[in-house]
């Protein structure tokens, strides 16, 4: 197996269908070291995981840790809900979460009627005007800045940026930018200003099914087909380098 984890994995915590014990043992099975599991987060108005679900989750790491011998880190897949790069989580959750991945999905619960508006109105009817992505950008932009993001989920899917800035900010930050195992929105146009600015990319599978974890073919063909050296991979046969993780 060339990656050493797979670090954005959903149970039926939120809507995925392996357990964590199943992801763990699926993980095993083909050869990593570490998973994620990143159930949807708190602010998803159709699937997020609740915080008193929080402790089982804990508990069932653990037994799958001790089964597996497989490290499995406690995460979450939170979302973008305001316009100026708020997401959902609150100061208490940092004390249980290992990963924080973020991403935009149309069944968040917006901050307020503007940022509902503003933000997920037009994108979720694909009005993707100059100024809506000029606002899509600036969204993601001040997340990096001012919250606790280890990696931006499936980028631009269903919520067009301008990618060299985020680029950019990203990489200063060493926020992870993915190659999601299902779904990849990069232009050729794209992928140039990520490679321009020296982007750490990581390979995630997204898997909702436990057979899936460790699955990044779909990233594979962005790494071959752009020849994104494994320097720039971040879980290329190495644990990824992330910024302020508790392992």
């Amino acid at each position: 197996m060339i990656i050493y984890g797979d670090y954005h994995t959903h149970t039926p915590y939120s809507h995925g269908k392996g357990t964590v014990l199943d992801n763990a043992m699926v993980a095993k099975g083909k050869g990593l070291k570490e998973i994620a599991i990143t159930d949807h987060g708190f602010s998803h108005g159709a699937y997020g995981i609740k915080r008193s679900q929080i402790e089982n989750i804990a508990m069932d790491i653990q037994k799958a840790k001790q089964a597996t011998g497989i490290n499995v880190l406690f995460g979450i897949e939170e979302n973008f809900t305001s316009l100026d790069g708020k997401i959902g989580l609150k100061d208490g959750d940092l004390e249980f979460l290992q990963i924080v991945n973020v991403g935009y999905h149309k069944l968040t619960k917006a901050n307020s009627f503007r940022d509902f508006r503003e933000l997920f109105l037009p994108n979720n009817l694909k009005w993707y005007t100059k100024r809506q992505i000029e606002k899509n950008t600036i969204c993601v932009l001040r997340a990096i800045e001012t919250q606790p993001i280890h990696i931006i989920t499936h980028l631009g899917v269903g919520m067009p940026v301008n990618v060299e800035e985020i680029a950019k900010l990203a990489k200063e930050k060493n926020v992870f930018i993915e190659l999601n195992g299902k779904r990849i929105s990069f232009t050729p146009a794209d992928m140039e200003a990520l490679m321009k600015h020296d982007t750490m990319f990581i390979l995630n599978s997204d898997a909702h099914r436990a057979e899936r974890v460790g699955d990044v073919r779909n990233g594979m063909r962005y790494v071959i087909k752009y020849h994104i050296p494994d320097s720039n991979i971040a879980n290329m046969g190495k644990r990824p380098n992330f910024r302020n993780i508790k392992f």
